[in-house]
């Protein structure tokens, strides 16, 4: 399961540490998502059905938050570009034959 951008974490779902697993993902993407813990939440209370659907629910979470995230970088890309190209445009040209220190004596004296 997606745990945070990069970052995945298995879940045990043939032993019995798949509660234990569930409950330390859940935490853990709670916490990546919100800034804090839930520990509000008794997830020794909740059924098996529970933590799986809560899990997949964070994990859909993380996973639009990851493609936003791509979406907002490719904006800011946009952007840059459309405020580089408006500047390159703006800029008058400057002649092949521009010599700005050819009369560097006269300006001097």
């Amino acid at each position: 399961m997606t745990f945070a951008p990069g970052w995945y974490q298995t879940i045990d779902t043939d032993g019995a540490r798949e509660r234990e697993d569930l409950a330390s993902f859940i935490s853990d993407t709670f916490k990546a998502i919100n800034g804090i813990r839930p520990r509000w939440w008794n997830l020794g209370e909740w059924s098996l059905d529970d933590l799986r659907a809560e899990a997949q629910s964070l994990e859909d979470e993380v996973v639009e938050s990851i493609e936003q995230d791509k979406r907002d970088a490719h904006e800011r890309m946009l952007e840059a570009n459309r405020v580089a190209l408006i500047h390159r445009n703006a800029k008058k040209p400057v002649s092949r034959t521009f010599k700005p220190f050819a009369n560097l004596k006269e300006m001097l004296v």
